[in-house]
């Protein structure tokens, strides 16, 4: 049973009306008494519940229904959101904090299990307006097999969602054209991520690649690149063709100082995925955590806050976030060594590049304009050859 608390009784009926349509037994209730004594019955597994309500708030319903023998999971909605309420009723032990209005596709998505979520990537979750847009166009996308380019800037998910966009059957990943499996037949998807990196050259032969599949209908083809593809496409005949071969439907992904009402959101959600996979009890960020993070430029994007994550699930507290690879403030004195500080400074590139090119050695020397036996002798030395391939 799932409980629709909200003294604005439309609101609830009309959500109320929805989950019943999705095959969900739901109950409109419009006050937190009435919907405490439903609680009091049992069998109630989740609780949305309006936050300012008379005489009953959603917090004290909050509170009441996580001390039962059987709580349910609970998800506060307000239209006066802040992060100092966001994080009491994470810590009192809400499911979720969701701004009005609360898009009914937002509240199935919580009902799924977590394996069938249908937003289970991370640019997907929020309520901002930038997020809410995205989501409207991939939903738009269901049942489509054209081709789609996702742009967006790096770290900010936009190669994790052309990979979501796949439907089904066989999906080949293809870092390079040189890296083409030499049987296409059975392949229903032909992923090509961060395809503007790649050389003149190889878009070149990428294209033939991809006019050889055509004859045949081939497979769908999803590809990722930076925003601005378009125009430094426009420099090269060959890796104009390919832009405007990939860019049939084009998705951007909006970076993540352009969403961040949706940090809190992401913050509990990529925690408490984080926890589950290692074992850990999930952190909650305090509200001066929390306003430490919403004051951050976010230059990493999700992969930024993906670490930020990591480390407090690991160590227990949200630390500030790291600075970007070579913008580390220096002190110059007694002890340091500018050979040293060199040497970490390429190993760093090194490792971003090694992450970037999925560990493929050629690609890798094409990112960083390096030749092949002095890439191999980079890697040798700092101990890195066998993280490629």
């Amino acid at each position: 049973m799932i409980l629709v608390v909200d003294d604005n009784r439309s609101a609830a009926q009309a959500l109320a009306k929805i989950l019943n349509r999705q095959g969900h037994d739901a109950q409109a209730y419009f006050d937190g008494a009435s919907a405490c004594e439903r609680l009091s019955e049992g069998d109630v597994t989740w609780v949305f519940s309006d936050l300012k309500m008379e005489p009953m708030d959603g917090l004290e319903l909050l509170r009441i229904a996580r001390g039962l023998e059987q709580p349910p999971q609970v998800v506060l909605m307000t239209g006066f959101g802040s992060v100092d309420i966001a994080v009491t009723a994470m810590q009192e032990g809400a499911r979720d904090f969701l701004t009005k209005p609360v898009s009914p596709s937002t509240v199935l998505e919580l009902l799924q299990p977590p394996e069938q979520t249908e937003y289970s990537q991370p640019v997907l979750l929020g309520e901002a307006p930038a997020t809410q847009a995205l989501r409207i166009q991939v939903e738009a996308l269901a049942g489509v097999d054209s081709t789609v380019l996702v742009i967006g800037e790096p770290g900010s998910g936009r190669a994790a969602l052309a990979r979501s966009l796949h439907n089904q059957g066989r999906i080949v990943t293809l870092t390079h054209p040189d890296r083409v499996p030499k049987d296409l037949s059975g392949v229903s998807t032909l992923l090509l991520p961060s395809v503007d990196l790649l050389s003149p050259q190889a878009h070149q032969s990428l294209n033939q690649i991809l006019d050889a599949l055509a004859p045949s209908g081939g497979p769908r083809v999803l590809a990722s690149a930076e925003e601005d593809w378009s125009q430094k496409a426009a420099r090269n005949p060959a890796s104009q063709q390919l832009y405007y071969r990939l860019a049939v439907l084009v998705l951007r992904v909006p970076p993540l100082r352009q969403r961040m009402q949706d940090l809190p959101t992401l913050v509990s959600a990529l925690a408490q995925a984080r926890a589950q996979q290692l074992g850990r009890s999930t952190p909650v960020a305090s509200a001066g955590e929390l306003q430490a993070l919403d004051q951050h430029d976010w230059p990493g994007n999700l992969r930024e806050l993906q670490a930020v994550v990591e480390r407090a699930v690991v160590f227990g507290s949200f630390q500030s976030p790291a600075q970007a690879p070579g913008s580390q403030s220096m002190t110059l004195g007694e002890g340091f060594s500018l050979a040293q500080h060199l040497e970490d400074t390429e190993r760093a590139v090194l490792l971003q590049g090694i992450q970037q090119a999925k560990g493929d050695r050629q690609f890798l020397g094409e990112l960083l304009g390096v030749e092949r036996n002095t890439l191999r002798y980079k890697l040798k030395k700092f101990g890195l050859l066998d993280r490629v391939s």
